[in-house]
Parts: C-alpha cells; structure tokens; sequence
C-alpha cells in the first residue's frame, strides 16, 4: 500500500520540485498533492486548504507531510494535522527528498521516513574540487 504524500511549502516551491522530480523519476503518481503557502495567506484558510487536499486521500493509507523549512508558517501548519501514527512530517524538504518518496512508497511508514531524511542528507555536500566534467 503507497503511502500518500502531501506536501506544504512557501509559494512556488512544491510545484516547482515535483515538476522536476516528475521529468527526473518519469512517473506522476497518484495520493501525492501540495499546498503552496503565499507570504500574506490568511493562516484559517490556508488550514482549510490543507484540510481539503487531506480529505482526497484515503484515510487508511499513511501519510506523509513534507516541507521546506522546519519552524516556517508551512511547517506550523501541516503540524496542525499530524494527530496519529498514521501520519508523520519531515521538513527540510529537497528534490532528493521527493525522488525517494515517490520512488519508495511501498515502503512501511517509518522507514519510508528513514530512507528520504537519509537520501536528504546524502545530496547535501560540500564541493573541494573541481568535477572532472569541467575538464
């Protein structure tokens, strides 16, 4: 059973990573949604918002919350909606992040969570040369 995905980030930020994870993994699955959050969002209905993109998904399946900046206004409102096991939310959203998401929903819950934290961290590096394809 996939785990569905939603993901809650500043504006322009969602739309733009999973359009290119998309291109990336050549897949556009389905249980996966996003919320972009303006600067000046009422935070009532940005809530709202966020509730209605929830309602779509089945409320068996786990759920997984993504999003870009831990303590941010997206942050603050998708922990509004984590109120059980079944759900979970991981901030520090990346494209690397998305890739092992989509790529690894059948994977149980928790080590779903493992593997795209892990998979974020990996892409995050310091450059001390130059590539071999400058050359």
């Amino acid at each position: 059973m996939n785990v569905a995905l939603l993901l809650v980030t500043h504006k322009g930020i969602a739309s733009n990573l999973l359009e290119t994870a998309y291109s990336i993994v050549n897949d556009k699955p389905d249980n996966l949604a996003y919320v972009e959050v303006p600067m000046d969002a009422p935070v009532d209905a940005m809530r709202e918002n966020i509730q209605q993109q929830l309602n779509q998904f089945d409320q068996n399946k786990d759920l997984l919350i993504l999003t870009d900046i831990y303590g941010g206004t997206p942050s603050n409102l998708a922990s509004c909606f984590v109120s059980n096991t079944k759900t979970q939310l991981v901030s520090g959203l990346n494209l690397a992040m998305i890739i092992k998401a989509i790529n690894y929903r059948r994977l149980p819950l928790n080590e779903l969570v493992e593997k795209i934290i892990q998979g974020g961290r990996q892409s995050i590096a310091k450059h001390i040369e130059e590539h071999p394809s400058c050359q």
